[in-house]
């Protein structure tokens, strides 16, 4: 399914795809790890734009799943070309538990590294990324958030799992309080804003209020600690929205929260 709001110039764009940024070892063998650009349609050779990273909740050790290939997330790409950024859809080990995050994680950074040290060949501008979860990607956005790097310009979370806590991965084979302690202090975005005392970059939240309860809580815990931190964060919730308002809720308030996250990424991204 497609992203509910749409901008004019989505089928012009140009794409490129199947790039390899990374080779891993699986449990079915070696597989290469690739990303998919989205870019605006006069993108011209040599030229740079401000990059948006698509953070899905899952990978390929999470149901063998290209997430490059949902709907989703190609309209998304689509949408952000056709407004002026580059687009970057990537797979990636992302499976349920902390040792599948914890590679998710692995894999995003590597990724941030690929694409800044290849940024001419991309077109992308390797000093203005931004970072975009939704849903279970919300647990890669921490090392945007916890590094403070100065290229990591805005971070968007979209009905994001933003938390540990003990009912995480509840009835996942292996997971101890051990082993989900270790990940939360890496993979939970309201930890590493409570534990950090850098300053952050700007954070943009869409929350569902019909979503899971227990994930909205980690989502509200996120915005307590940004603002006990000063952090600039702007939230917009969606009363009645569901997980995936933007996507399965084709109303309005999902198209203004839409709307206003591209607004967001340029007032953050765009040069001044």
């Amino acid at each position: 399914m497609p992203v509910v709001y749409s901008v004019a110039g989505m089928d012009r764009v140009q794409v490129r795809r199947n790039i390899v940024y990374k080779t891993v070892e699986t449990p079915k063998g070696k597989a290469d790890l690739k990303l998919d650009l989205y870019l605006p349609a006069d993108a011209k050779k040599g030229q740079t734009f401000p990059g948006v990273i698509l953070i899905s909740g899952g990978g390929i050790e999470g149901g063998d799943h290209d997430w490059r290939d949902a709907g989703v997330y190609k309209s998304y790409g689509r949408l952000l070309a056709a407004s002026g950024f580059v687009g970057i859809n990537f797979n990636k080990r992302y499976g349920r538990g902390p040792e599948g995050t914890l590679n998710g994680i692995e894999d995003l950074k590597d990724l941030v590294g690929y694409v800044r040290q290849h940024d001419v060949d991309l077109s992308v501008d390797k000093n203005r990324l931004a970072f975009w979860g939704f849903s279970a990607g919300g647990l890669l956005l921490s090392p945007a958030l916890s590094e403070a790097a100065p290229y990591s310009r805005a971070v968007l979370c979209f009905y994001c799992v933003s938390d540990i806590d003990d009912d995480t991965w509840s009835g996942v084979e292996g997971v101890t309080s051990e082993s989900r302690a270790r990940a939360r202090a890496v993979a939970s975005s309201a930890e590493q804003i409570h534990r950090d005392g850098h300053s952050f970059p700007p954070i943009f939240i869409g929350r569902a209020g019909w979503d899971n309860a227990g994930l909205n809580r980690g989502i509200d815990k996120l915005v307590t600690e940004a603002l006990g931190k000063n952090a600039m964060i702007e939230v917009m919730n969606h009363p009645t929205g569901r997980h995936g308002f933007d996507i399965i809720d084709s109303n309005e308030r999902s198209r203004e929260i839409t709307r206003r996250a591209l607004e967001f990424l340029k007032t953050n991204l765009t040069p001044k």
